[in-house]
Protein backbone atom coordinates (compact mmCIF):
# COMPACT_ATOMS: atom_id res chain seq x y z
CA UNK A 1 0.00 0.00 0.00
CA UNK A 2 1.39 3.37 -1.08
CA UNK A 3 0.59 5.77 1.82
CA UNK A 4 0.44 8.69 -0.63
CA UNK A 5 -1.92 7.13 -3.16
CA UNK A 6 -5.21 8.92 -3.71
CA UNK A 7 -8.30 6.96 -2.63
CA UNK A 8 -11.13 5.99 -4.98
CA UNK A 9 -14.36 7.86 -4.12
CA UNK A 10 -16.67 5.86 -6.39
CA UNK A 11 -17.98 3.47 -3.73
CA UNK A 12 -18.82 6.33 -1.36
CA UNK A 13 -20.51 8.27 -4.16
CA UNK A 14 -22.74 5.28 -4.89
CA UNK A 15 -23.61 4.88 -1.20
CA UNK A 16 -24.42 8.56 -0.71
CA UNK A 17 -26.39 8.94 -3.96
CA UNK A 18 -29.52 7.48 -2.34
CA UNK A 19 -32.18 9.78 -0.90
CA UNK A 20 -31.84 8.22 2.56
CA UNK A 21 -28.86 9.23 4.69
CA UNK A 22 -26.63 6.15 4.83
CA UNK A 23 -25.59 6.63 8.46
CA UNK A 24 -28.57 8.63 9.61
CA UNK A 25 -28.96 12.36 10.13
CA UNK A 26 -28.06 12.55 13.82
CA UNK A 27 -24.54 13.19 15.04
CA UNK A 28 -22.45 10.40 16.50
CA UNK A 29 -23.55 10.05 20.13
CA UNK A 30 -20.09 9.82 21.65
CA UNK A 31 -18.83 12.83 19.70
CA UNK A 32 -21.81 14.79 21.02
CA UNK A 33 -21.04 13.70 24.58
CA UNK A 34 -17.43 14.83 24.26
CA UNK A 35 -18.11 18.08 22.41
CA UNK A 36 -20.97 19.48 24.48
CA UNK A 37 -18.71 20.63 27.37
CA UNK A 38 -16.31 22.40 24.97
CA UNK A 39 -17.23 26.04 24.23
CA UNK A 40 -18.09 26.24 20.49
CA UNK A 41 -15.97 29.31 19.87
CA UNK A 42 -13.90 28.50 16.81
CA UNK A 43 -13.23 26.38 13.75
CA UNK A 44 -14.03 22.69 13.80
CA UNK A 45 -12.93 20.20 11.15
CA UNK A 46 -14.83 16.96 10.54
CA UNK A 47 -12.69 14.66 8.37
CA UNK A 48 -14.48 11.95 6.36
CA UNK A 49 -17.88 13.19 7.56
CA UNK A 50 -19.68 11.76 4.54
CA UNK A 51 -23.14 13.31 4.40
CA UNK A 52 -22.22 15.82 7.09
CA UNK A 53 -24.27 14.73 10.09
CA UNK A 54 -21.57 15.57 12.66
CA UNK A 55 -20.62 18.88 11.07
CA UNK A 56 -24.24 20.03 10.75
CA UNK A 57 -24.85 19.27 14.42
CA UNK A 58 -21.70 21.19 15.39
CA UNK A 59 -22.76 24.17 13.28
CA UNK A 60 -26.06 24.20 15.16
CA UNK A 61 -24.10 24.47 18.41
CA UNK A 62 -22.13 27.46 17.14
CA UNK A 63 -18.95 25.93 15.68
CA UNK A 64 -17.58 27.14 12.34
CA UNK A 65 -17.92 23.65 10.91
CA UNK A 66 -15.87 22.33 7.99
CA UNK A 67 -15.72 18.93 6.30
CA UNK A 68 -13.36 17.23 3.96
CA UNK A 69 -14.39 13.97 2.35
CA UNK A 70 -13.81 12.10 -0.89
CA UNK A 71 -17.42 12.14 -2.03
CA UNK A 72 -19.15 14.75 -4.18
CA UNK A 73 -22.43 13.02 -3.35
CA UNK A 74 -21.61 13.43 0.34
CA UNK A 75 -21.03 17.12 -0.29
CA UNK A 76 -24.44 17.40 -1.96
CA UNK A 77 -26.22 15.60 0.88
CA UNK A 78 -24.44 17.69 3.51
CA UNK A 79 -25.59 20.90 1.81
CA UNK A 80 -29.20 19.67 1.89
CA UNK A 81 -28.95 18.69 5.56
CA UNK A 82 -27.36 22.01 6.51
CA UNK A 83 -30.05 23.92 4.62
CA UNK A 84 -32.80 22.04 6.47
CA UNK A 85 -31.24 23.02 9.79
CA UNK A 86 -30.53 26.61 8.81
CA UNK A 87 -26.73 26.43 9.16
CA UNK A 88 -23.68 26.64 6.93
CA UNK A 89 -20.99 24.00 6.59
CA UNK A 90 -17.89 24.43 4.43
CA UNK A 91 -17.30 21.14 2.58
CA UNK A 92 -14.19 20.36 0.54
CA UNK A 93 -14.08 17.28 -1.69
CA UNK A 94 -10.56 16.28 -0.75
CA UNK A 95 -8.32 13.36 0.20
CA UNK A 96 -6.47 12.88 3.49
CA UNK A 97 -3.23 12.03 1.71
CA UNK A 98 -3.31 15.20 -0.41
CA UNK A 99 -4.72 17.77 2.01
CA UNK A 100 -2.21 20.18 3.61
CA UNK A 101 -2.22 20.56 7.39
CA UNK A 102 0.61 23.05 7.73
CA UNK A 103 -1.13 25.77 9.74
CA UNK A 104 -2.61 25.38 13.26
CA UNK A 105 -6.04 26.84 12.54
CA UNK A 106 -8.57 24.48 14.15
CA UNK A 107 -9.88 24.44 17.70
CA UNK A 108 -11.37 21.00 17.13
CA UNK A 109 -10.91 18.03 14.82
CA UNK A 110 -13.55 15.33 15.28
CA UNK A 111 -14.44 12.21 13.33
CA UNK A 112 -16.40 8.99 13.57
CA UNK A 113 -15.69 5.81 11.63
CA UNK A 114 -12.73 7.28 9.73
CA UNK A 115 -11.16 3.98 8.69
CA UNK A 116 -8.24 4.03 6.28
CA UNK A 117 -5.58 1.47 5.34
CA UNK A 118 -2.99 1.33 8.10
CA UNK A 119 -0.17 2.64 5.89
CA UNK A 120 -2.19 5.78 5.18
CA UNK A 121 -3.39 6.15 8.76
CA UNK A 122 0.08 5.88 10.29
CA UNK A 123 1.47 8.66 8.12
CA UNK A 124 -1.40 11.04 7.54
CA UNK A 125 -3.60 11.00 10.65
CA UNK A 126 -0.71 12.23 12.87
CA UNK A 127 0.06 14.83 10.20
CA UNK A 128 -3.54 16.04 10.39
CA UNK A 129 -3.10 16.92 14.08
CA UNK A 130 -0.66 19.69 13.14
CA UNK A 131 -3.71 21.67 12.01
CA UNK A 132 -4.85 21.95 15.65
CA UNK A 133 -4.16 25.10 17.62
CA UNK A 134 -2.42 24.68 20.99
CA UNK A 135 -5.18 23.61 23.38
CA UNK A 136 -7.24 22.25 20.48
CA UNK A 137 -9.02 18.91 20.77
CA UNK A 138 -9.03 15.76 18.66
CA UNK A 139 -12.01 13.45 19.24
CA UNK A 140 -12.73 10.21 17.39
CA UNK A 141 -14.67 6.95 17.60
CA UNK A 142 -13.92 3.96 15.42
CA UNK A 143 -14.28 0.20 15.29
CA UNK A 144 -11.80 -1.90 17.30
CA UNK A 145 -10.11 -4.98 15.89
CA UNK A 146 -12.42 -7.16 18.02
CA UNK A 147 -15.35 -5.82 15.95
CA UNK A 148 -14.38 -8.07 13.03
CA UNK A 149 -16.75 -11.01 13.79
CA UNK A 150 -19.68 -8.73 14.71
CA UNK A 151 -22.40 -7.58 12.31
CA UNK A 152 -23.07 -4.09 13.67
CA UNK A 153 -20.97 -2.27 11.07
CA UNK A 154 -17.40 -1.53 10.16
CA UNK A 155 -14.82 -2.79 7.68
CA UNK A 156 -14.30 -6.52 7.25
CA UNK A 157 -10.51 -6.16 7.25
CA UNK A 158 -8.22 -6.10 10.28
CA UNK A 159 -5.99 -3.62 8.49
CA UNK A 160 -8.83 -1.08 8.49
CA UNK A 161 -9.74 -1.54 12.16
CA UNK A 162 -8.10 0.11 15.16
CA UNK A 163 -5.82 -1.33 17.81
CA UNK A 164 -5.95 1.17 20.66
CA UNK A 165 -2.31 1.00 21.76
CA UNK A 166 -1.07 1.36 18.19
CA UNK A 167 -3.46 4.21 17.49
CA UNK A 168 -2.51 6.20 20.58
CA UNK A 169 1.17 5.69 19.87
CA UNK A 170 0.69 6.96 16.32
CA UNK A 171 -1.33 10.02 17.40
CA UNK A 172 1.05 11.01 20.19
CA UNK A 173 4.36 9.88 18.66
CA UNK A 174 7.04 11.39 16.50
CA UNK A 175 4.94 12.39 13.48
CA UNK A 176 2.32 14.15 15.63
CA UNK A 177 2.59 17.41 17.55
CA UNK A 178 2.77 17.12 21.36
CA UNK A 179 -0.57 15.69 22.48
CA UNK A 180 -2.08 14.98 25.89
CA UNK A 181 -4.38 11.98 26.29
CA UNK A 182 -7.76 12.92 27.80
CA UNK A 183 -9.51 9.63 27.00
CA UNK A 184 -8.31 6.45 25.30
CA UNK A 185 -10.40 3.34 25.71
CA UNK A 186 -11.82 0.22 24.14
CA UNK A 187 -15.43 -0.39 25.07
CA UNK A 188 -18.62 -2.18 24.07
CA UNK A 189 -21.49 0.04 23.00
CA UNK A 190 -24.86 -0.37 21.31
CA UNK A 191 -25.18 1.58 18.07
CA UNK A 192 -28.43 2.82 16.55
CA UNK A 193 -27.33 5.15 13.75
CA UNK A 194 -28.75 3.37 10.70
CA UNK A 195 -29.05 -0.12 9.28
CA UNK A 196 -25.30 0.07 8.59
CA UNK A 197 -24.43 0.86 12.23
CA UNK A 198 -26.82 -0.96 14.52
CA UNK A 199 -26.34 -3.34 17.43
CA UNK A 200 -23.65 -4.22 19.93
CA UNK A 201 -20.24 -3.05 18.77
CA UNK A 202 -16.65 -2.93 19.94
CA UNK A 203 -15.14 0.52 19.54
CA UNK A 204 -12.11 2.63 20.33
CA UNK A 205 -12.66 6.13 21.72
CA UNK A 206 -9.90 8.71 21.74
CA UNK A 207 -9.91 12.31 23.01
CA UNK A 208 -6.62 14.20 22.82
CA UNK A 209 -5.60 17.80 23.46
CA UNK A 210 -2.70 19.58 21.76
CA UNK A 211 -0.28 20.85 24.35
CA UNK A 212 0.53 24.54 24.51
Amino acid sequence: MNPDRRSDPSGWDRRFAEDVYAYGEEANAWLVEQLLPIPPTGRALFPADGEGRNAVWAAQQGWQAEVFDLSKEGQRKCALLAQRHGVQVMYDVDDLVLRPFDEPVYDLIACSWFHTPSAIRKKHMPRMLHALKPGGRFVMEGYHTSQLPLNSGGPKSLDLLFDLDELVEELTGGLAPPMEVVTAEVTTTVLDESELHRGEARVVRVHLMRRT
